[in-house]
């Protein structure tokens, strides 16, 4: 059956209608997209941020603890021997055991 001119211009506007919606759709969601990505992108350039002060502060800090070592005299060996120290056959109170020659 042939159709009518009423009818191919409807049938052409109906496609028209479907492609349009198809590509209102695509660009809603490329719209979201690119949102989200400057978003993404915002926070990471926070971060970067951060990390990079967090950077200069660890290196003032290096920078002063090597300042002070610099500064501070090698504290002094210990005079007296530690318990540890000790030969196992001597007691801390200097008697020896005939047990351990």
């Amino acid at each position: 059956m042939p159709m009518t001119c009423n009818q191919v211009a409807s049938s052409s506007n109906g496609e028209e209608e479907d492609t349009l919606q198809r590509l209102l759709r695509a660009v809603a969601f490329l719209q979201a997209h690119s949102n989200k990505q400057t978003r993404l992108n915002a926070e990471a350039e926070q971060r970067q941020m951060e990390a990079e002060e967090r950077h200069r502060k660890a290196e003032a800090r290096k920078a002063t603890v090597a300042k002070l070592g610099e500064s501070t005299a090698p504290l002094p060996a210990p005079s007296t021997p530690a318990f540890w120290a000790q030969p196992f056959r001597e007691e801390i109170d200097k008697t020896y055991s005939p047990e351990f020659p």
